[in-house]
């Protein structure tokens, strides 16, 4: 009996945790370049049941096998992507890596992601797929949170003019400036851009960024990624199916009210055991 409440009530912390992966996507489904988490529920390995003893006192046989329950071991994030829509701001950037080739990795073919080089204010390492940018007080491209923008070089992108400036982001990621006198137009930079081979390396850190094992500056593309386009006064959005998300937290609230009505019926059933005979 104890076996089946231990069963119940691991589903239940699975499904719980299933349930905040999918709340935590509901809530950031209009964050641009969001990767919506997936986080599945694998089950223990099955336990074989052994007749020990019979009544003709032959060996043990095996009669059966029997489940132990789920698990929830990791929170995975997926790199599809997410739909591309129009802005007015010169500072906002989409990436479309959909026509990337997959890369053998780990003797498998795996779908590469491409990410903007980030430093944040600690001098920090990081990755982004929120291509909202804008420019700081002191001409520097950042991010909305006010990360700063690396270039190919590994440098931050800056500019006194970049505030005050006509600018274009070209399909390369040349970040070009057109002061008022056309002829002064100047290459204040290239976005970096880092290719991930293997984006289940890639662990979230908040606010959009990511890090990966053994990052670096030295993994910034010196050039645009084959198959990788930039589209300049555009984002892209999560990749967040709202509909599906709802519908999967509402089979998830069931599947845990299953499991919560079994700990009751055994909860019962323990609880006229230990009034049986009882004065």
């Amino acid at each position: 009996m104890l076996r089946g409440i231990e069963s119940a009530s691991s589903g239940m912390i699975a499904l719980q945790r299933k349930q905040d992966a999918l709340t935590n996507n509901l809530a950031n489904a209009e964050t641009p370049g969001y990767k919506q988490d997936s986080s599945p529920l694998r089950a223990f390995p099955e336990m074989l049941l052994e007749q020990i003893h019979n009544q003709s006192s032959a060996p043990g046989r095996k009669i059966g096998s029997l489940t132990m329950g789920v698990y929830n071991q990791e929170t995975l994030a997926l790199f599809t992507q997410g739909s591309l829509v129009s802005t007015n701001s010169p500072f906002d950037v989409a990436i479309n890596d959909s026509q990337l080739a997959p890369v053998l990795t780990n003797n498998k073919y795996l779908k590469p992601s491409v990410l903007f080089a980030v430093q944040t204010a600690d001098g920090g390492f990081h990755l982004t797929r929120n291509g909202n940018f804008s420019v700081n007080a002191s001409g520097q491209l950042t991010t909305s949170s006010g990360d700063l923008i690396l270039g190919q070089n590994g440098a931050p992108i800056s500019d006194p003019e970049l505030a005050s400036g006509d600018v274009t982001i070209s399909d390369n990621g040349d970040v070009i400036i057109h002061p008022n006198d056309a002829a002064r137009a100047k290459t204040v930079g290239s976005l970096g851009m880092v290719v991930v081979n293997d984006p289940s390396q890639l662990v979230k850190e908040g606010n959009g960024l990511f890090t990966i094992n053994g990052g670096n500056t030295a993994m910034i593309a010196k050039t645009m990624p084959e198959g990788v386009q930039l589209q300049q006064k555009m984002l892209e959005q999560s990749n967040v199916d709202i509909g599906q998300t709802i519908t999967e937290m509402m089979a998830n609230i069931r599947l845990y009210e299953a499991n919560q009505k079994v700990l009751q019926a055994y909860d019962k059933t323990l609880e006229q055991l230990n009034t049986v005979g009882r004065v």
